[in-house]
């Protein structure tokens, strides 16, 4: 990402750094005139999350931020995390060259960047332009609506139904609804920009709101479960299912497993019997989704 003029430029990236760290992001270049941001491979969502918000905080569409997106292997600066995440690839020159050409307000993302390549992203044409002596061409991201109404809907997940395993959804949705919670706290927390709370934004996606759709509440369930760190185990038990069940439902298991067996083990620290038939239900859920049949028939038994 590239500034526009508006506003002094340590405050603007301090900023859209949060944002990024936010969605799951980590700071892995930066520069006097620019930064990079980076997220795992299936994480495009929340790139483009941050990409859509450019333009906060400035005053006039012409002083916003300018970006590129591109996606492939990054190398860590210091394999040992001594560096913070500090990283190098081709993926990063190309992004870095796209968001030099990009005018204020506008996201070029690569050609070789796998949403587009499927045909899920809505552009508005290409910009073609040259960078220290080499011809870059981007695709101009719609902003207003980045993916494709179709390409949505066809990424959609069937019910959470947890019927199965001896639970309704309900019963797991009543653990879900008190993570919305902080410690000591008998009041929802409420959406700055919506009003609606934390619960019912998680409790709508079950069933029929496509993947993409959970892109938001992922990141307020990531702040939700920092809050909870260092509080009771219950706390953090309630906090991390919320965020494995927002996980499963946008179809990222591998994700929503590493939460749910960490809400299991704070449920059995708390000894809560509910939460810890919540825990097994939704890990029994996750296991066989990933084609694990026989620890998901365990957690049965």
């Amino acid at each position: 990402m590239s500034p526009g003029p508006d506003g002094a430029y340590l405050n603007r990236a301090r900023s859209l750094c949060a944002r990024g760290e936010a969605l799951g992001g980590r700071l892995v270049a930066w520069s006097a005139v620019m930064l990079a941001i980076a997220w795992d491979a299936d994480s495009i969502e929340e790139a483009l999350l941050l990409a859509a918000s450019v333009g906060e905080g400035a005053a006039l569409p012409d002083r916003s931020w300018a970006g590129g997106v591109a996606e492939g292997a990054l190398e860590e600066l210091a394999p040992d995390g001594q560096r913070m995440h500090l990283a190098w690839g081709e993926a990063l020159l190309s992004a870095v060259s796209l968001a030099r050409v990009a005018r204020p307000g506008e996201i070029l993302v690569d050609g070789d960047v796998r949403a587009l390549r499927a045909g899920q992203l809505t552009l508005r044409g290409a910009r073609s332009a040259t960078d220290s002596g080499q011809r870059v061409r981007g695709w101009r991201l719609d902003l207003d609506v980045p993916w494709k109404t179709d390409a949505a809907t066809s990424d959609s997940q069937p019910a959470v139904d947890f019927s199965s395993e001896g639970l309704s959804t309900d019963e797991v949705l009543e653990i879900v609804e008190r993570a919305s919670q902080p410690p000591g706290s008998s009041e929802d927390v409420a959406l700055a920009a919506t009003g609606t709370p934390l619960a019912d934004r998680v409790r709508s996606l079950v069933g029929q709101e496509p993947s993409s759709r959970a892109v938001e509440t992922l990141a307020d369930l990531r702040r939700s479960r920092a809050r909870a760190e260092g509080g009771p185990a219950s706390a953090r038990c309630q906090a991390a299912l919320a965020l494995s069940m927002t996980l499963c439902i946008a179809g990222r298991t591998e994700e929503a497993l590493l939460e749910g067996l960490d809400a299991l083990a704070r449920s059995r620290e708390a000894q809560d019997p509910r939460a810890i038939s919540a825990c097994l239900a939704l890990l029994s859920k996750l296991y066989a989704n990933a084609g694990f049949t026989d620890a998901a028939d365990a957690l049965k038994g």
